[in-house]
């Protein structure tokens, strides 16, 4: 039986290929470079599919831009996107990141949003422009973080999740995340995934939504 946590729905939309984020970062200055945006919260979910509302509102409550907001505004921007997605009526789980996206611009939280496509995209993206919410299939191997707090994409597949990504070492060469399952998940709410892994989950229909005007 899947994990009720790990709602994410798959929704791309073709008109987002317009919008990328290297647009942004094409002044031919920038480099990859290590840096970790503040967050301050854990919101946790709970045993509720609402993993795209808490990445969001995760999302929303970090630097650069920082909104004061609770577990309630993560269920408020969840069922939000889910009048704002594809699928018609209530009889389904989950929503897309996308769809939250859209839910945070109409409760006028950004005005704007990019993609990274892929993972030196979303390299640049954090260290220049902010956190992003990735929506990316969850395995075994990523339930509970290893000794050194790496989660690594081995085992069955268990189903998809949408969490905020908002730190990068360029040293270390992972990205960490910043997950909606509570303060006791990995370290302190947090986890790491390899380059070599999160290149791996990008190209398995993963997505990164970064905000730009918020």
């Amino acid at each position: 039986m899947q994990d009720p946590r790990l709602d994410r729905r798959v929704q791309f939309d073709e008109r987002s290929r317009a919008f990328p984020i290297r647009a942004l970062l094409a002044d031919g200055l920038r480099k990859p470079r290590g840096f970790t945006w503040s967050v301050g919260q854990w919101f946790d979910q709970g045993k509720e599919g609402q993993c795209v509302g808490f990445a969001w509102a995760h999302e929303m409550i970090a630097r650069p831009r920082i909104w004061n907001l609770t577990e309630q505004s993560a269920t408020d921007i969840y069922r939000k996107a889910r009048t704002l997605d594809e699928w018609p009526g209530e009889d389904y789980e989950g929503t897309s990141v996308i769809a939250g996206a859209k839910a945070c611009k109409q409760l006028g939280m950004i005005k704007a949003y990019r993609w990274a496509f892929g993972l030196d995209d979303l390299r640049l993206a954090l260290g220049y422009k902010g956190p992003a919410v990735l929506g990316i299939n969850w395995y075994e191997g990523m339930m509970s973080p290893d000794a050194d707090g790496y989660i690594k994409p081995t085992g069955s597949l268990l189903g998809g999740h949408a969490i905020l990504a908002f730190s990068v070492n360029e040293r270390l060469k992972r990205i960490s995340l910043w997950n909606s399952w509570g303060a006791t998940f990995g370290h302190n709410g947090t986890c790491h995934v390899s380059f070599y892994d999160m290149e791996k989950l990008l190209a398995e229909q993963g997505e990164a939504c970064v905000p730009v005007i918020r």
